[in-house]
């Protein structure tokens, strides 16, 4: 397997119902993976800049999910109520 010459990690806080950029890092990448808080209490929908908290990729608490982007600044998150969901990820 070949060594990755660096990645991506971070938290995307306070997520509501505001569509919110993963980040805001431009970072070549063959994917990103994001994983739901196992704390929170809604689901977080995941996708473009578009995702509303009703549609997306839904993530309960725990769940995530891969995602095959070159650039993970491209990925949103949402959530349908409140403002205290939390995300992780990393890009490879």
């Amino acid at each position: 397997m070949a060594a990755v010459p660096n990645f991506l990690t971070g938290r995307k806080s306070s997520i509501g119902t505001t569509a919110l950029q993963l980040t805001t890092t431009s970072h070549v990448s063959r994917g990103v993976q994001v994983i739901a808080d196992s704390t929170n209490s809604v689901k977080v929908y995941v996708g473009l800049s578009t995702v509303t908290g009703t549609d997306g990729f839904p993530l309960a608490a725990g769940e995530s999910i891969v995602i095959p982007v070159s650039d993970p600044s491209t990925v949103y998150v949402r959530a349908p109520s409140g403002t205290s969901s939390k995300v992780f990820f990393i890009a490879v």
